[in-house]
């Protein structure tokens, strides 16, 4: 599946919505504009080119065209086509990408009291391809509601319904990526790190339990978190480590035992060097401030 990766903030913003019954030998018109133009089949095919590239929407598709592209009907519909549309405003796309190359785990940048601009964020929507109707209808109806009786009392809560539409559309395409084989390993591997965070951990063991090779189970997680299994299960030591800290006030030596190290020092140099300050000043910095 193809995506597209749009720059967030500000998130796109609704233009205009419909939902229509295209007859047999109805064809879409050509036209090139600044928005982007979301395609939902119900049942039916609609076909679309955009830029010379042809596309046959069939029922449980979507097709995103974008701003500044040609589209047109290459060929009319050969029976009652029933679909949604959606226009909408944004920039042009930051990038095109198949679902396996998202970072879905790349970390967003903590803000801070002194920034003054949000941090570097994403939104990834299907280009063209299979997706999950049954939750999507709803939120359409519920936007061709509020257009259709719009008072500035509601505006906001259409942009709200808009920004629904895109996050199932974005969880869709992460649906999409829990049907592979990796993903399910990746699910195994993080599991039994979990149960045994305590633990040293031992490559040999995990793949003995799981019986995995260990290079396949750690390429699987690295694909689908971007750690290998090391620092998965460092970070659930650090995870739990900060959550004793906040809401805690045993001494950091004994947080450190908590979370299944023996040695405190090498506790220390692994805690900076994860969340990158010291077990006591990340306690003294968590209470916060405004």
């Amino acid at each position: 599946m193809d995506i597209l990766q749009l720059s967030i903030p500000p998130l796109p913003q609704f233009l205009t919505a419909g939902h229509s019954v295209w007859r047999s030998g109805m064809q879409h018109f050509e036209r090139c504009f600044e928005v982007y133009d979301l395609v939902l089949v119900c049942s039916g095919a609609l076909y679309m080119t955009e830029d010379e590239t042809p596309y046959e929407v069939e029922a449980g598709e979507v097709l995103l065209l974008e701003p500044g592209k040609t589209h047109y009907g290459h060929r009319s519909c050969t029976g009652d086509t029933e679909l949604y549309w959606l226009h909408f405003r944004h920039s042009r796309p930051v990038a095109r990408m198949a679902e396996k190359h998202i970072p879905w785990s790349t970390l967003v940048r903590r803000g801070t009291d002194l920034d003054l601009a949000p941090a570097e964020q994403y939104l990834f929507l299907p280009k063209y391809g299979k997706v999950d109707m049954k939750p999507l209808i709803p939120t359409l109806q519920d936007m061709l509601q509020l257009r259709d009786s719009l008072t500035l009392e509601h505006a906001v809560d259409l942009q709200v319904a808009m920004g629904r539409l895109l996050s199932q559309l974005q969880s869709g395409v992460k649906e999409y990526r829990r049907s592979t084989r990796s993903y399910t390993v990746a699910e195994q591997v993080k599991d039994y790190l979990q149960e045994r965070y305590m633990e040293p951990f031992r490559a040999e063991r995990m793949a003995e339990e799981l019986h995995f090779h260990f290079d396949y189970a750690a390429r699987c997680l690295k694909k689908h978190t971007g750690l290998t299994p090391l620092q998965y299960h460092h970070t659930l030591r650090m995870d739990r480590a900060k959550r004793l800290l906040i809401h805690s006030t045993i001494p950091i030596p004994e947080v450190a035992a908590e979370v299944g190290f023996s040695d405190y020092n090498y506790f220390i140099r692994l805690f900076r060097k994860t969340v990158g300050m010291t077990p006591g000043l990340f306690r003294q910095t968590s209470k916060g401030y405004v």
